[in-house]
């Protein structure tokens, strides 16, 4: 199961600082939670698919601007947005129901 620290340690490679703050807690359980019904769905998500997940959300949500990121963190943003697509469009229903949840 993966841990808050270790969500934090991949966010690193995506920003410029810390911005762990400014990410709140539920958005790091339901990505937990997600993470935990995709791996159960054979989809093998690994720290940096779930962290660049928990960064699509936490931008689209407003908890992270632009500026907080860097360039690779401005890229991963485009590829969370197609693999949640591509996740959505196969066995991943459940998985997007996780991330959604309140």
């Amino acid at each position: 199961m993966v841990k808050y620290g270790e969500l934090n340690q991949a966010l690193a490679r995506y920003t410029n600082g810390n911005i762990h703050e400014n990410i709140p807690v539920d958005y790091y359980r339901r990505i937990m939670k997600a993470w935990f019904r995709a791996n159960n769905k054979g989809l093998n998500w690994d720290v940096q698919q779930a962290a660049a997940v928990l960064l699509y959300i936490a931008f689209n949500e407003g908890a992270v601007h632009p500026s907080q990121l860097n360039a690779e963190g401005l890229g991963i943003l485009d590829w969370a947005e197609k693999f949640l697509d591509q996740v959505q469009d196969t066995t991943g229903k459940e998985v997007i129901r996780a991330l959604s949840a309140a």
